[in-house]
């Protein structure tokens, strides 16, 4: 009997000596390798071939914020967060096809981010279809890298954030426009059968979004005079949320589940407290927005506002008494560059601001201040909400030290009204004994943040 290391060898010699099986053999059809080149492009690692038909390259950030928060009458912690910690790639293939994928890891999860693919094979056109962020508000498209304070204004509380859907863009040199329809975030989607409370086996129920933006100095061939007018609107169907298991009949069920809720922060998220909040308003049929841009660069100086009215139209019940309801938003903010020949850059095809090179080796400093405001009041004689209102001015200093690396400052003076009131579970104050637990309604205080951010 053979000893298992004669074996072993005598495996290992007829393997080498064993033709390749078929597929190893180089296919027929295949194309050789394109090679890339690596390069640094302002802020961002790209391999590219020599004709530009295939790309790719890296888009990562982390944010590291701190923020105290001092006056309050609720318990806000101060503390520190890592806020964001992105890690993407975006592709071009065969010169007309894109592709992105973005995932977050904050908060020891995983998120799905951006997730599409795309066509630019028409003129100034681009088609795209997946996760990502519909054609609404200058603020809350403007990338979190190239925000001009540590969040963004009350007004993103009621855009719509990423959804999938398909939306078409075309530019020319002075204007955009962008059109889509969109269903459920990604992975949101939940069809459970109606016994167990789920969604009942409904459908998705399609929204639409467009926008439209102009920039009139365009033809000046200036980078650093920009003008930019928009207007942005929607029509959101609702979500199916969880439907209850008995009560009046599954039509009406299935209508009560139709909710929409607004909520906000204070502009800042360490504190997750959200003084801002609508509730959950059910007999929702849609909810139809309107948004009005202005911002503008001039040299060091740039500008940016909005004004955001959100009308929620309900649907008939004889359950209960229910009403249409309309919230208002509105910002203001003027940013100043200290150091002198830096600018904001402005992106005519996407309608926003890009991001800040420094145009010196010790970087660029910018100063600046908001106002911003979200009314979640609608006190009808019929079915009031009372979600509070709140107004806020900050004041921000930021200090690019290079395309990749700057720090933000911010100072945020904080006024809610009677209505406004966080979530207890967030912002609690013991009162009595300490079982009690209650929020205080009016709170004003003071929130100091700093932001590390690199990104790549």
């Amino acid at each position: 009997m053979k000893s298992p290391r004669i074996v072993t060898i005598a495996f290992a010699i007829s393997m080498l000596s064993t033709p390749a099986i078929a597929q190893d053999k180089p296919d027929p059809q295949a194309k050789p390798p394109v090679p890339l080149t690596g390069t640094y492009d302002n802020g961002y690692l790209v391999a590219q071939s020599a004709d530009g038909a295939f790309k790719y390259w890296l888009d990562g950030r982390i944010n590291l914020d701190f923020a105290t928060y001092q006056g309050a009458k609720n318990r806000l912690p101060t503390g520190f967060e890592i806020r964001r910690a992105r890690i993407g790639v975006k592709a071009t293939l065969f010169g007309n096809f894109l592709s992105e994928m973005d995932l977050d890891f904050a908060d020891n999860k995983i998120e799905m981010k951006d997730m599409w693919v795309g066509y630019t094979g028409v003129h100034n056109t681009l088609f795209k279809f997946g996760n990502h962020k519909p054609p609404f508000s200058f603020d809350t498209l403007t990338s979190s890298k190239n925000i001009m304070f540590i969040e963004r204004a009350y007004t993103d509380a009621m855009a719509p954030d990423r959804l999938i859907g398909v939306n078409a863009s075309h530019w020319e040199s002075m204007w955009q426009a962008s059109a889509g329809v969109y269903g459920q975030f990604g992975g949101s989607f939940d069809d459970k059968d109606t016994l167990t409370g789920g969604g009942a086996g409904t459908s998705q129920r399609f929204s639409t979004y467009g926008r439209f933006s102009v920039s009139p100095l365009s033809y000046m061939d200036k980078p650093d005079r920009v003008l930019h007018l928009g207007v942005a609107l929607a029509r959101r169907m609702p979500d199916v949320a969880k439907i209850a298991t008995s009560g009046a009949d599954l039509p009406d069920r299935l209508n009560a589940s139709r909710i929409f809720n607004f909520s906000s922060r204070p502009e800042s998220h360490v504190s997750r407290a959200k003084f801002l909040n609508s509730g959950d308003m059910k007999y929702v049929d849609h909810v139809t927005q309107l948004a009005g841009e202005l911002a503008g660069v001039m040299g060091p100086v740039s500008f940016q506002g909005e004004y955001q009215k959100t009308d929620v139209i309900r649907m008939p019940t004889t359950v209960a008494n229910y009403v249409d309801h309309t919230f208002v938003g509105y910002y203001g903010q003027v940013m100043l560059f200290l150091t002198k020949g830096d600018h904001r850059p402005y992106v005519v095809e996407e309608g926003e601001f890009g991001r800040v090179v420094p145009q010196h080796k010790n970087g660029a400093v910018e100063v600046g201040v908001r106002y911003s405001t979200l009314k979640l009041d609608d006190a009808t004689a019929v079915d009031p909400i009372l979600g509070g209102t709140a107004k806020n001015v900050t004041l921000g200093t930021t200090y690019f030290m290079n395309t990749n690396h700057k720090l933000m400052f911010n100072v945020i003076w904080v006024s809610n009204n009677d209505n406004g009131k966080p979530n207890k579970e967030f912002a609690p104050l013991p009162i009595g004994t300490s079982t009690t637990q209650t929020s205080l309604t009016g709170d004003k205080f003071t929130v100091i943040s700093v932001r590390y951010q690199i990104a790549f």
